[in-house]
């Protein structure tokens, strides 16, 4: 989508020119254990081989580059990694060399261009398909990279979490203007604390030109449809799905709405209203 890109040329998704905070921020914390099963899946070993269950990983939409680096960094993993911001990529290669570490293959690339024989222990996309023009042709065209038995890791905006942020933010904006919205959302996120990187993330989160909300109903549907299973999501918190119902599990999504308002309209700590699922091809 021409808008989605000219909106992310000059200024992408966590971005800051300041090569040395990226570096610091993937070497003195491990960001992807706040995915316990994509952790847990990262360390499985085949037994009695010992070998690494998942070795090979696509990711789309890497942006400036904190997953894709952080799957080599610490995880020791073979990465390719797309996106179709330019100066992204040109970011994340720079943190990588400065990370010295063995570069992810990042390419320039549109996700619907993209085109590759190879098939992927685990494809990953956090964050990003909910701004292409058609999320689930996205999620379907990805799917395709799946090596059998493989993982597809998605994160992707909630519709019931979403709202709360969005209506509070964008309402402010559009009566306050922008820069008093980015002081709220400064203030929402004390942990942004570099001016430059905080504003990217105000861009992304609150005037996005296009974004789509998605529920755990529909997403389940699709991967049904692609010969998925769904075998963990972060909405019971990465526990056995054993454990839950189809009903449950909705009604756990839908409680996100007010969780949301109590975070970002009560508490005015800033929740992005985001879900993961992790399925896997059959």
């Amino acid at each position: 989508m021409e808008s989605v890109k000219k909106f992310y040329k000059y200024i992408p998704f966590n971005y800051t020119t300041n090569i040395e905070f990226y570096k610091n921020q993937i070497s003195q914390n491990n960001q992807i254990l706040e995915y316990e099963d994509l952790h847990k899946l990262l360390i499985r070993k085949k037994f009695p081989s010992g070998m690494d269950f998942v070795s090979n990983i696509i990711e789309f939409g890497c942006g400036t580059g904190w997953l894709s680096n952080s799957l080599v960094y610490y995880y020791k993993k073979k990465v390719t990694a797309i996106d179709f911001t330019e100066k992204a990529i040109e970011t994340a290669s720079k943190v990588a060399k400065s990370l010295k570490i063995k570069s992810p293959n990042f390419h320039v690339e549109n996700i619907f261009d993209y085109k590759d024989l190879n098939k992927y222990d685990l494809v990953i996309s956090l964050g990003v398909l909910h701004h292409t023009e058609n999320c689930h042709e996205a999620i379907s065209k990805i799917s395709n990279f799946v090596k059998k038995n493989g993982y597809l890791y998605l994160g992707l905006y909630n519709y019931f979490g979403r709202k709360p942020m969005l209506e509070f933010l964008q309402s402010h904006a559009y009566w306050y203007g922008e820069e008093s919205a980015f002081k709220i959302f400064s203030y929402m996120n004390k942990s942004l604390d570099e001016k430059e990187h905080s504003y990217s993330w105000f861009r992304d989160q609150v005037i996005h030109p296009h974004e789509t909300q998605h529920t755990f109903e529909e997403i389940s549907g699709l991967m049904k449809e692609l010969n998925l299973q769904i075998i963990s999501t972060s909405i019971n918190k990465y526990k056995s799905l054993n454990k839950y119902s189809y009903s449950e599990l909705i009604s756990l999504e839908k409680d996100y709405q007010s969780k949301s308002y109590k975070s970002n309209v009560q508490e005015l700590n800033f929740n992005p209203g985001f879900f993961t699922i992790c399925a896997q091809k059959i």
